[in-house]
Order: structure tokens, then C-alpha cells, then sequence
């Protein structure tokens, strides 16, 4: 498996989102495989979880960037979640590695 290239967006089943810049460390926040539902590496390629609870590992699913469901999570967590943020809205880069870096600094924690 290869890993993902850093910051990791995570989504949760409502769509809350949740930045990890160190993927090495995504342990610290999925607890198990079972609490994963989905994520992107920040060149949009879909992430899958494994590993026994507590030693959790993220690593690619797939080597193909998913550039419309990244943009649409994105947008669906900045519509409904990102009540905090000035704007409620996303960040404008056409390129999806530079998009995702931006939403990753321009998070809020909900």
C-alpha cells in the first residue's frame, strides 16, 4: 500500500471534516478501521484505514484523484459545518492538490 501524501481531509457519516497534516499520525484520531468512513490524500486519491484498533494506518485506496466528490465534500462541510467561518465558503484554487492545501489551512475547528 502507499501512503498518502499530506494534510489527509477525513469526513465523518454527517460530513463533518477533519484535517490531518501528519497522515502518519491519523491513530490519534480513528480509534478503529470501523470508525473511518472516508478520506482524501491531498492530491485528491481516496484513503482507506486499517490496521487493530489503536495502531490504525491510513493508506490509498485508489491512485486516481476524485476531484468532483473532494470538491463536493468540501462544499457540503463548508455549507452545513463551517458556521465559524467568515465566508462559508471554499476555498477558489482550480488545482486540487492547491485546493486541498488551502482548505486544510483554512479549517475551522468545529
Amino acid at each position: 500500500m502507499t501512503h498518502p501524501m499530506d494534510p489527509v481531509l477525513l469526513f465523518d457519516e454527517s460530513g463533518r471534516m477533519f484535517v490531518v497534516h501528519e497522515p502518519s499520525l491519523a491513530n490519534e484520531l480513528i480509534g478503529s478501521e470501523d470508525e473511518f468512513l472516508e478520506g482524501y490524500d491531498g492530491y485528491g486519491r481516496p484513503v482507506c484505514a486499517y490496521g487493530a484498533p489503536g495502531h490504525v494506518v491510513l493508506a490509498l485506496a485508489d491512485t486516481e484523484p476524485q476531484t468532483d466528490m473532494v470538491r463536493e465534500r468540501v462544499e457540503h462541510y463548508y455549507f452545513v459545518f463551517a458556521a465559524r467561518h467568515p465566508t462559508r465558503t471554499p476555498p477558489e484554487e482550480e488545482d486540487l492538490a492547491s485546493f486541498i492545501r488551502a482548505v486544510a489551512e483554512d479549517w475551522v475547528d468545529e
